[in-house]
């Protein structure tokens, strides 16, 4: 005759366990809900009932309740389990103080009247099937709470691949217990708890014999084996209301939640569901219902707006969230191949206060990431998607670590063939992320050049030099023409000195903006010539092949795109023709290096090859003029264009 109890198998002559359970501590963060929200809502998600349809939501529930310890047997054999725990580790010789420390906080815990429970239930999911399969079925029910490492989900293109997130709840109660609930689309029901604690003690046969640290509460059916909890079974707990379902779906219950260390735990786990599933809540595949004595949160694809904009509008979180938001919404999107038609999705969005981001998303709408790429003011979105046999989904979650929190390479250990297949696939991305880009309409942005992108551009209001921008380069830098930039100007290094008609010669240092020569160090000043104010003449040689001078051009913006790649805006007040660029990086030191220049292109004509330091001849129209330039070298740097032109190919008389 079986009984509901706890059993913690012998450990005859397995490895001792202290408390450091490293699967359950990489989902612990202080006052961060993120691990349990990311663990709970995938699995629902990988657990859709595809007969219902795209249009029909997977749902979950978040509810905190309080139950009183007195009322539910559950705790006493909880409560032995326990004291035998500490004896053990007392009189130990391999005992610690964090041992030691973790077990009293478990007892002060237990030791409370009433219990907090936070119960996670889902609903238009299949449950856990398999209750009742033998040992040659596969028992879905079993994977979750029977096994560990083992990973095989129900949705072959779930998220999950180690095994590892269902000790994700654990890290949330004081008591390192949960129990499962379920009722599933093939009728089995089911009820069990699990306690992952320490290494303990039992006796056995007249003698105390150390058990192992994973206890259970299950119906014992006599020494060897044990089954789940079912509904003829006289257990008080599983016959409370929240697990006595009607739907089909599954519950996940923390018991012993760590009210004291989640405080105003509604609202983090709602930014926390929010931040790492707003792309499923867009898209109708989730919807959350938070819920306790003191708060009431619904989110869903109605809702989000409200949540992001009013509700949570000032938690620092969201605010990448905001802008994937926006992004998905507003921003420009393209669907390209990497291993199949179609099955990566990249948005693209540029604001002013957008902080640089990339944000990856599996096709369940679940976030990887977001990192702060060399992409000022761009927001970019990357999601996955479902298409054909999935070939892109599944390499990329192969290179998942536990957490799912990034796609890399080195994340796969074993298999050559496929890290190189990975790699293949992440560099395509990022080549189509590129790619985008480039291609990018910047309409919009040229309109508003003091925000932005611009933040770190020339800024046409003052001549002054040194303040930082929130990109770390200069910001108010000023070239209107070839003498405006810090007091200083700028001459042709074709020539040893320059003479002008409408200018003098000054006693300053300049930049050079010809071909570099190898010259003698020398102390000795260069005298330049300062154009004359009012006029549109630069620097002209006082004798030479041609003579150069300067474009008046006051209105013009370089600014950053990815990688060594910058877009040029020039509004030029007139047509040019034999028009030259030079560009140069600003340094600390006030002083300035040539760039070399690997290509260019002009709206309308095809890429030209430089493969030096200058750009040119080229024409500018009246009005804006689009030029996009990749540098030989990739940092981001505050860069300052030189432009010049050729005027005349006779000899200038002095």
């Amino acid at each position: 005759m079986g009984k509901i109890c706890w059993d913690f198998p012998l450990l005859g002559t397995g490895n001792q366990s202290g408390n450091n359970i490293a699967a359950i501590t990489m989902f612990k963060g202080s006052g961060i809900m993120d691990g349990l929200a990311r663990e709970v809502c995938q699995n629902s998600l990988d657990a859709k009932d595809k007969d219902l349809g795209d249009d029909v939501p997977v749902k979950v529930k978040f509810e905190l309740m309080e139950i009183a310890k007195k009322d539910f047997p559950m705790f006493e054999g909880y409560n032995q389990a326990l004291q035998n725990s500490i004896a053990y580790w007392t009189t130990s010789s391999l005992s610690t103080p964090k041992i030691m420390e973790f077990l009293n906080n478990v007892k002060s815990a237990a030791d409370k009247d009433t219990i907090p429970m936070l119960v996670m239930s889902d609903y238009n999911t299949v449950g856990l099937n398999g209750v009742n399969a033998t040992d040659s079925e596969k028992s879905f029910w079993d994977l979750l709470v029977n096994t560990e490492g083992i990973s095989i989900k129900q949705d072959e293109n779930s998220a999950g691949s180690f095994g590892i997130g269902k000790n994700a709840p654990f890290a949330y109660s004081s008591l390192n217990l949960v129990f499962y609930n379920t009722l599933a689309k093939d009728g089995g029901r089911a009820f069990e708890g699990v306690t992952r604690l320490v290494t303990s003690q039992r006796e056995y046969k007249g003698s105390l014999r150390k058990t192992q640290p994973i206890g259970k509460y299950l119906f014992l059916e006599d020494e060897y084996t044990g089954r789940p909890i079912l509904p003829t079974d006289d257990c008080p707990l599983a016959k409370i209301d929240v697990f006595n379902r009607t739907e089909i779906g599954t519950d996940v219950a923390v018991v012993g939640f760590k009210e004291n260390e989640y405080e105003n735990w509604e609202d983090k786990i709602t930014v926390a569901i929010i931040k790492n599933f707003i792309l499923s809540i867009m898209n109708g595949k989730l919807e959350i219902t938070v819920k306790s004595p003191n708060a009431l949160y619904e989110v869903n694809k109605d809702k989000i707006e409200e949540l992001l904009y009013r509700t949570f509008k000032d938690d620092a979180q969201l605010k990448y969230t905001r802008q994937i938001f926006e992004t998905i919404k507003n921003g420009q999107v393209k669907n390209v191949k990497i291993a199949e038609k179609d099955d990566l999705s990249i948005y693209v969005r540029y604001e002013d206060g957008y902080v640089q981001s990339l944000s990856r998303f599996r096709s369940t709408g679940m976030l990887i990431n977001t990192t702060q790429e060399s992409l000022p003011h761009f927001s970019v979105v990357v999601v996955v998607n479902d298409v054909g046999s999935l070939e892109l989904s599944k390499t990329l979650r192969e290179t998942e670590p536990p957490q799912h929190t990034e796609w890399k390479v080195k994340n796969i250990t074993d298999n050559r063939e496929l890290h190189n297949k990975a790699a293949r696939y992440l560099r395509k991305i990022n080549e189509e992320v590129q790619g985008m880009l480039d291609e990018f309409e910047r309409a919009e942005i040229t309109d508003r050049m003091d925000a932005g992108i611009g933040s770190y551009l020339p800024d046409t209001s003052d001549n002054s030099v040194g303040s930082e921008g929130t990109d770390g380069l200069r910001i108010d830098m000023k070239i209107s023409n070839i003498s405006s930039f810090d007091g200083r100007v700028f001459y042709n290094s074709q020539y040893e000195s320059a003479e002008s008609g409408s200018g003098k010669e000054v006693p300053k240092n300049g930049i050079k903006t010809g071909k570099k020569k190898r010259k003698k160090k020398t102390n000795m000043k260069i005298p330049v010539a300062e154009p004359k104010e009012g006029t549109d003449k630069g620097v002209s040689a006082g004798s030479g092949k041609v003579r150069i001078a300067t474009v008046n051009i006051k209105d013009h913006r370089t600014f950053y795109l990815a990688a060594n790649k910058y877009h040029c805006y020039i509004n030029s007040p007139a047509d040019y023709e034999k028009v030259y660029i030079q560009y140069f990086a600003g340094r600390e030191d006030d002083k300035q290096d040539a760039l070399n220049i690997k290509n260019y292109k002009q709206d309308g004509l095809s890429k030209v090859d430089v493969h030096g330091e200058k750009i040119g001849p080229i024409s500018l129209k009246e009005g804006k003029n689009d030029l996009y330039i990749e540098f030989e070298n990739s940092e981001v740097m505050g860069v300052i264009p030189i432009f010049t032109m050729e005027v005349t190919n006779e000899k200038q008389s002095n």
